[in-house]
């Protein structure tokens, strides 16, 4: 039977784990898994031994978006975000704007959240925004390797609705 419309392709594995690598370069994505208690769950969001997390922690922020909230689109010089979704779901757009990057230009939209948790590392220059797609609020942690210097912060921003970036958001 003829369908109209465009067949789906594979986004994820049998375990539901993401069927492909990230669009762009040194942008990684590291399951996490929820352990059930007997009161609920339990997930290990961070480890020194996990090789992706071999980092020095400088800060660690817990950030939340009301019902629909969206982000700026910002990037960062120096710092490597890890960000982690503890609550609702949320859409975590990425663009890389590197100029050397093999990359450049490619865009990736991941889905962060407590029900499936995962750390998306985002190195410097790589632009991303997050919008809380769910009715309640969401958070989401960010484990940083670099202190916010509050009079010359590594943050730059654009707006949401800018034309700079591709309409991902």
């Amino acid at each position: 039977m003829p369908f109209i419309g465009k067949k789906d392709g594979q986004t994820v594995v049998p375990g539901g784990a993401r069927a492909r690598s990230p669009n762009i370069d040194d942008v990684e994505i590291h399951e996490l898994g929820n352990i059930i208690t007997r009161s609920g769950f339990m997930t290990e969001i961070f480890r020194v031994d996990w090789p992706a997390m071999n980092i020095t922690v400088r800060q660690i922020n817990w950030a939340e978006l009301g019902p629909g909230g969206i982000t700026d689109w910002h990037a960062h010089a120096k710092q490597t975000d890890r960000l982690i979704g503890v609550g609702g779901n949320i859409k975590l757009v990425l663009w890389d704007g590197r100029e050397s990057s093999p990359t450049k230009g490619a865009t990736d939209v991941i889905r962060i959240g407590a029900v499936r948790p995962i750390v998306v590392i985002v190195p410097p220059g790589v632009w991303h925004a997050l919008r809380n797609e769910s009715g309640q609020p969401a958070g989401y942690i960010n484990v940083a390797d670099e202190l916010f210097d509050y009079k010359n912060p590594d943050n730059w921003r654009l707006s949401k609705e800018s034309k700079d970036i591709p309409n991902i958001l």
